[in-house]
């Protein structure tokens, strides 16, 4: 990869690790459905609602930052903005969410399985709508985000599988994403 694309290189990682979280959380989601109420616990339920929504947003919102870097055809540079956009940035969340609470508090319901699967597809359109009102020079401040979103998916798939590896290892993602974003925000006199 030349040096000049390793943004993008790093932003398909993130897309990568997201989706991996994303697909681990839903797996054991239907697992657990499937063998019973017993197993859907109301810590495992948080742990999986937020792996899934930080995974899926991380998945898709990566896949449009390394778009928008590479300069794929469909994918423009410049900023895409539309009426209304934060008010329906806003819905799409708080409707995840929403149900998110839902699935959680009932999550053996016989509607369940339907709202996590509406949880997922929110969580895939927020990630295309949360990057594409920024343009492609403040990608690599974008793509630290979302490794953070990505450490942050990691540590709920950790808590998900029981693996203390995975916890550490995404929380010290989650944070240096952070860190890293915000200094770069200063670095380019850009808000966070």
């Amino acid at each position: 990869v030349p040096l000049t694309a390793v943004p993008q290189r790093t932003a398909l990682s993130h897309a990568f690790g997201g989706l991996a979280a994303g697909l681990v959380g839903t797996a054991k989601y239907y697992l657990w459905f499937s063998e019973g109420p017993e197993n859907l616990t109301t810590f495992r339920m948080v742990a999986i609602i937020l792996e899934i929504l930080l995974g899926f947003l991380t998945f898709t919102g990566s896949l449009m930052a390394a778009g928008k870097l590479q300069e794929v055809k469909w994918i423009p540079q410049r900023p895409v903005t539309y009426p209304l956009q934060n008010l329906t940035n806003f819905g799409l969340l708080v409707l995840a969410v929403g149900l998110g609470i839902g699935v959680v508090l009932q999550p053996a319901a016989p509607w369940a399985p339907v709202a996590f699967a509406g949880i997922i597809g929110l969580a895939l359109m927020f990630g295309v709508l949360l990057i594409i009102p920024i343009g492609g020079a403040d990608m690599p401040t974008v793509i630290a985000i979302l490794n953070s979103y990505a450490g942050l998916a990691a540590v709920a798939m950790g808590f998900v599988l029981d693996n203390k590896l995975l916890i550490i290892a995404g929380a010290l993602d989650g944070s240096s994403g952070l860190i890293l974003a915000i200094i770069m925000c200063k670095a380019m006199n850009r808000s966070f």
